[in-house]
């Protein structure tokens, strides 16, 4: 999920993880030998916030968006220091829509499609996690997981787009407990980000608006750009699950915390001083820029596994956002489809080794 807006984050992108996305999941747990899809969809209508796109006092963007999150897994049957691996690759894909506050509509100038359209399709960023290891505590039904993982920025990159265009190194961890029935699981990942080229984001959505003033529309599609360079900050993300089963049913409550750890650095040359801008310089040139994101949110989780297929619907509200959208109308709707695509015909006894194909 990603908008038109200005963020926390480099301004006008959403970053390279939608929090919430590991809710539900027995996270911790690797799968048995196979290969597995997991299709996330997840819809946000009529979220709002205020963010860091400095429009004005009372100034608020509203936009809703679809979002679809594709994993592959691979149950390898291979295990490292006794930890089972399971290596996934995951691909987003989304559509926007957003109001036209605080830039107007126009005909379009330049390459990008974002003026004159008022729906954006968009596919994300590439997530690779090479590195994914379960262990499993003794006799108990208690799963540890870690791994690192970085996301490869080949999504949609025309100017203006709301898809990072800068990697991220992921390390994660994870636990989970499976015993009678319950899903006790909490996700951890951090995102580090490097630097942006500055083709993407809120600045070059600025500089392609029909109503921009000529020189800021220079100034921000040359070397003053300070997107060409931004930084984001670091990310935390919690992601928790306490639900039961019941039969074929499952229910409870999960939950999200997203907390931006380090600040943002803001790139481009400002002409006043031939350095990099400040966050300062950035306020007081009345231009997006830097803040802190936080995202907290709760809700519940109904399930039904049918067999071949498991499915599971969450509803939850952000119920406090800073820096960001979501809080008040943060109301966000997911719905998570899982089924095994391949299995081998047997799958034999691990064997305790360094390391070993099971």
């Amino acid at each position: 999920m990603a908008t038109s807006i200005g963020r926390a984050t480099e301004p006008g992108n959403l970053g390279n993880l939608l929090f919430g996305a590991t809710m539900g999941a027995p996270i911790a747990a690797a799968p048995p030998p196979g290969l597995y899809f997991n299709n996330t969809f997840f819809y946000a209508p009529l979220l709002s916030g205020s963010g860091n796109a400095s429009c004005g006092a009372g100034c608020k963007s509203r936009y809703s968006g679809a979002v679809d999150s594709a994993t592959f897994t691979w149950g390898s049957g291979l295990t490292f220091l006794g930890g089972v691996y399971f290596p996934t690759v995951n691909i987003v894909g989304d559509t926007l829509s957003a109001t036209n506050t605080p830039y107007p509509p126009g005909g379009g100038v330049g390459s990008s499609p974002i003026y004159g359209n008022t729906l954006e399709l968009e596919v994300r960023n590439l997530f690779v996690n090479p590195l994914n290891f379960s262990w499993k505590v003794g006799n108990m039904p208690l799963f540890l997981n870690a791994g690192l993982g970085f996301v490869a920025p080949v999504g949609t990159s025309y100017a203006g787009s709301t898809v990072p265009d800068y990697w991220t190194v992921r390390p994660h961890w994870a636990v989970t407990y499976l015993g009678e029935g319950w899903n006790l699981s909490a996700s951890f990942n951090y995102d580090i980000n490097t630097a942006s080229r500055g083709n993407t984001g809120l600045y070059q959505i600025i500089a392609l608006n029909p109503a921009t003033a000529a020189p800021i529309s220079a100034l921000l599609t040359g070397p003053a750009n300070p997107g060409r360079g931004y930084t984001t900050g670091d990310y935390l993300f919690f992601d928790w699950t306490a639900t039961k089963k019941f039969d074929k049913w499952e229910i409870g409550p999960v939950g999200f915390f997203k907390f931006q750890t380090t600040n943002d650095t803001p790139g481009g040359i400002n002409p006043a001083t031939g350095a990099a801008w400040t966050c300062a310089q950035l306020t007081a040139a009345k231009l997006p820029t830097c803040g802190k994101d936080v995202d907290i949110g709760a809700g519940l989780l109904v399930g039904y596994n049918f067999g071949p297929v498991d499915m599971k619907f969450i509803y939850t509200n952000a119920f406090y956002s800073k820096d960001t959208v979501g809080s008040n109308t943060g109301s966000l709707f997911y719905l998570k489809t899982s089924f095994r695509l391949w299995a081998p015909d047997e799958a034999p006894t691990p064997k305790k080794q360094l390391y070993t194909k099971n």
